[in-house]
């Protein structure tokens, strides 16, 4: 009867705890401790990002010739590297950080093994007007979080420490940029570039991707230029890339 008794009490105290203030916030402790070792996994280094990115700037003649941010989120929509090219990290548009981690969560959150999406061809389906199956209106369901995407010390803004490394910022971005990372069949991730025109952070994003050897295998995540019915042209369309 003692063994009955004393289970019994164990057991109301097990599910007294459990529904504890203490004990909710200890899973969410928990929760957030998953979320933090996925966070760290990343498909691209700080210092890869960095680099490629340089190049990737460097070949790229599409646009107004301005630099670029890069941010990667991986598979969980996690940021997980920030970087920018130019020489100091006022040399491109300060808001195109955040525009940039928006892109890459977009491209992430709507590619799949065999179906990448780049954020460029969700340009034509959101105009007012758009052909079948309209998504005017689809950034809206889906905001940035400013907490995430703004806090932290400017200094380490693109660095390997950067303050949104770690974070889910969110944002639905319907230009060009974003492109999902892939390991040939699976998707692994997302890329976003911000600092120029639309369409030349779409072909700059597709060279990165390609010294990233990130590519899909399967798919297709091109865009086409068309100022009526497909995405807006780049100032100099030569050697556009990732193009129809």
């Amino acid at each position: 009867m003692k063994r009955v008794a004393l289970s019994a009490a164990i057991t109301i105290a097990v599910v007294a705890l459990s529904l504890s203030p203490v004990a909710g916030r200890l899973a969410s402790q928990r929760v957030f401790a998953h979320d933090d070792d996925d966070a760290t996994d990343c498909p691209v280094s700080h210092q890869t990002l960095a680099t490629q990115l340089a190049s990737a700037d460097a070949a790229d003649t599409t646009g107004l010739d301005n630099h670029y941010w890069a941010v990667v989120v991986n598979r969980s929509g996690a940021v997980c590297a920030v970087a920018f090219s130019g020489p100091s990290v006022d040399s491109q548009w300060l808001l195109s950080r955040q525009i940039a981690a928006a892109k890459a969560f977009t491209a992430n959150g709507l590619s799949l093994d065999s179906a990448p999406l780049s954020s460029g061809q969700l340009y034509p389906w959101v105009q007012p007007g758009a052909p079948a199956n309209p998504l005017f209106g689809l950034a809206a369901g889906n905001p940035v979080s400013p907490e995430d995407a703004y806090k932290g010390p400017f200094s380490r803004f693109g660095t390997q420490n950067d303050p949104m490394v770690g974070e889910r910022v969110g944002g639905t971005i319907t230009f060009g940029g974003g492109l999902g990372l892939y390991d040939g069949t699976h998707a692994i991730g997302g890329l976003g570039l911000s600092g120029d025109t639309a369409c030349a952070d779409h072909s700059t994003a597709w060279r990165l991707r390609n010294l990233l050897g990130m590519k899909p295998s399967a798919g297709d995540d091109r865009i086409t230029l068309n100022n009526v019915t497909g995405h807006p042209h780049c100032p100099n369309d030569a050697n556009t890339q990732g193009i129809h």
